[in-house]
């Protein structure tokens, strides 16, 4: 159908006969375009935003084809917003599945050359899967954050996601607990936990 200049398929499964007809070779390229046109077309960062989720599924889809290292980067940060917008409707399947795209694309030395990116992604990845309930991957993810970040208030937020997911279970607030006091000791403050003279409030 034609309207503006602009074109639609009537139905997807007509879009998706039409796409099996791009060789798999040139798919990835062919979505890159797509997905840096798109991009070059907004002139603010308000409509870029508009449209995030949409350049950015077209840029993930073509970042094999990527070879510059500011791509990467762009692409990094550009899930990371992807993910921030999701979050901020409570689509916490999405904003997952755009920070796992996101550091997916890290690698060793972005933790150093990007460190504040990279700790972004990791304690936003551990905040949304606990939202999620997929606990292992918290835990999995609390992990990493608390061996490479290079500031304690870098791991603070990945310890409260942890309470969180540990706590999870009313059998196991003392072990949410422990942890609560394990960091409270690493800030200077002492408590010994005794059962009774510990009160949860749920």
């Amino acid at each position: 159908e034609k309207n503006c200049l602009e074109y639609c398929f009537a139905h997807d499964q007509i879009e998706s006969a039409a796409y099996s007809l791009i060789p798999e070779k040139h798919q990835g390229p062919w979505h890159l375009s797509i997905g840096k046109k798109l991009l070059s077309s907004c002139n603010s960062e308000e409509e870029i935003e508009k449209i995030i989720f949409l350049i950015t599924d077209q840029l993930n889809r073509g970042k094999l084809s990527m070879k510059e290292e500011a791509e990467h980067i762009s692409l990094i940060e550009l899930n990371y917003r992807a993910a921030k917008k999701a979050i901020s409707s409570s689509m916490f399947s999405n904003a997952s599945h755009y920070l796992k795209e996101g550091i997916s694309l890290l690698d060793e030395t972005h933790r150093e050359t990007h460190h504040r990116l990279w700790i972004s992604l990791f304690v936003s990845y551990a905040e949304t899967e606990y939202c999620n309930g997929n606990f292992e991957n918290v835990r999995n993810t609390v992990s990493s954050i608390i061996v490479h970040a290079k500031s304690f208030s870098d791991k603070i937020p990945a310890y409260k996601t942890l309470c969180l997911c540990v706590g999870s279970g009313r059998k196991n607030y003392r072990r949410s607990a422990q942890i609560g006091l394990d960091v409270l000791g690493q800030l200077g403050e002492h408590f010994s936990m005794n059962q009774s003279q510990v009160t949860v409030m749920a």
